[in-house]
């Protein structure tokens, strides 16, 4: 059981990082599914800061989550400092799952639905899937585990601060 509680927050922040760090090419480019998303979003609610912000700002939380995950582990590792690699992936499973929490919510919630547009041709959808939904619920359940697993890693960091 100890080995499962070492290795899954690694192999579940691996997960959610290759998810998180392969949708930045969509969102950080203008594609249109994002677009599609976030204009739903921004249409329904009424919020104009859903688009053309909204995606920059959630690829932005996703790489800082992505980066808590497992970049700023390893160097902990590679540097010797193995008691701060739980607390830096306990906050990025807190990130994520704040970002997965409001993805899963607006699919189930909103006029944007389970299934989104995935191909694309003269700027209209062509294919729908529901592999981003999924992904996303996937993605929450592994930092939700992560989150349990080093519960107590935040109250167990020393300050450096001395009285």
């Amino acid at each position: 059981m100890d080995h499962i509680k070492q290795l899954f927050p690694w192999a579940g922040g691996l997960f959610i990082s290759a998810i998180f760090l392969d949708s930045l090419r969509f969102k950080f480019t203008s594609h249109p599914t994002p677009e599609h998303i976030f204009t739903t979003l921004r249409d329904w609610s009424g919020i104009g800061l859903f688009f053309p912000a909204g995606p920059w700002v959630i690829g932005l939380g996703e790489l800082l989550s992505s980066i808590l995950l497992i970049g700023l582990p390893l160097v902990l590792f590679l540097a010797n400092k193995k008691n701060l690699i739980a607390p830096s992936q306990f906050l990025g499973a807190l990130i994520a799952l704040g970002i997965m929490s409001g993805a899963i919510v607006f699919h189930l919630f909103t006029p944007l639905g389970i299934e989104t547009p995935v191909e694309w041709a003269n700027g209209e959808p062509t294919e729908f899937s529901s592999a981003l939904f999924y992904a996303a619920c996937a993605s929450w359940l592994f930092a939700l585990i992560i989150l349990f697993l080093h519960r107590n890693s935040i109250a167990a960091v020393k300050s450096p601060v001395s009285k």
